[in-house]
C-alpha cells in the first residue's frame, strides 16, 4: 500500500498528533527503534518532517511519546477495576481482572511488538520502558499474586514465576500475530481465538491445588 504524501497542512491539532503517533508506532513495530526513521515516520503521517521535528526534537521524544500514549490502557484498565477488597478471594479477582488486562495486548498487537523488542534488548529505552510501564504494573498486580499464592491458587510456583510466566506469554502471543499466522493457518487476531488464548493464560496462572 503506497505511503501518504506529505503535505503543507501545519502540524498544530489533536488530530495531526494522533496520526504521527500513530505512524510513529507502526514504523517503530515494524522496523525496530534503530531501523525507524523520523523520515519514514512523517511521510507515513503525512506531514512535513519539519513539522514533526518541531513538535518532537528527537526521536528518541518521539518513541517515548508513543509508548506514553498506547502503553498506559493496561495500567488505567487495572487501576479502575482492581480493588483491595477483591483480594478476599484471590481467584475470583483474578478472573474478573486478569482477562480484561490481557486483553489490553491483544487489542494493540503493534505496541505489543513494540514493548516485546524493547524488553528483549539492554538498553536505556529498555531500562525506561521497565521503570516507566513494567514496574507500575507489577506493583498494582502484585497484591493479587502474592495472594493468590498465599491461597495456594499458584501450585508451587512464586507469584513473580506465574506473573511474569502470564506477561512473556501475552507479549509473544498478542506481539506476533503474523509470525502465528504464516506458521500455523491460524487466525490470531479473530476475537475467539483471542479469547481461547487469554482464557489458556489465565487457567495456567490458577493451577490446580
Amino acid at each position: 500500500m503506497p505511503r501518504p504524501k506529505a503535505t503543507n497542512t501545519r502540524y498544530d491539532g489533536a488530530e495531526n498528533r494522533r496520526l504521527v503517533l500513530e505512524a510513529a508506532l507502526s514504523v517503530f513495530s515494524d522496523l525496530g527503534f534503530a531501523g525507524a526513521s523520523t523520515r519514514a515516520i512523517a511521510a507515513r503521517a503525512g506531514i512535513e518532517q519539519g513539522h514533526l521535528a518541531y513538535y518532537f526534537p528527537s526521536k528518541l521524544t518521539l518513541w517515548q511519546q508513543v509508548i506514553e500514549a498506547f502503553a498506559r490502557e493496561g495500567e488505567a484498565y487495572l487501576a479502575a477495576h482492581l480493588t483491595p477488597e477483591m483480594l478476599a478471594d484471590p481467584r475470583q479477582a483474578a478472573r474478573q481482572v486478569l482477562p480484561g488486562y490481557l486483553r489490553s495486548y491483544a487489542n494493540n498487537p503493534r505496541l505489543t511488538r513494540l514493548m516485546l523488542q524493547e524488553f528483549s534488548v539492554l538498553s536505556e529505552r529498555h531500562e525506561w520502558v521497565v521503570n516507566t510501564i513494567g514496574k507500575p504494573v507489577w506493583e498494582r498486580l502484585r497484591p493479587l499474586f502474592q495472594a493468590l499464592a498465599g491461597a495456594g491458587a499458584l501450585g508451587d510456583a512464586d507469584p513473580e514465576i506465574a506473573y511474569f510466566s502470564m506477561i512473556g506469554s501475552a507479549l509473544i502471543t498478542f506481539g506476533n500475530p503474523d509470525l502465528i499466522g504464516a506458521m500455523t493457518g491460524a487466525d490470531p487476531l479473530e476475537a475467539k481465538w483471542i479469547d481461547r488464548a487469554i482464557e489458556h493464560m489465565v487457567g495456567r496462572v490458577l493451577a490446580p491445588t
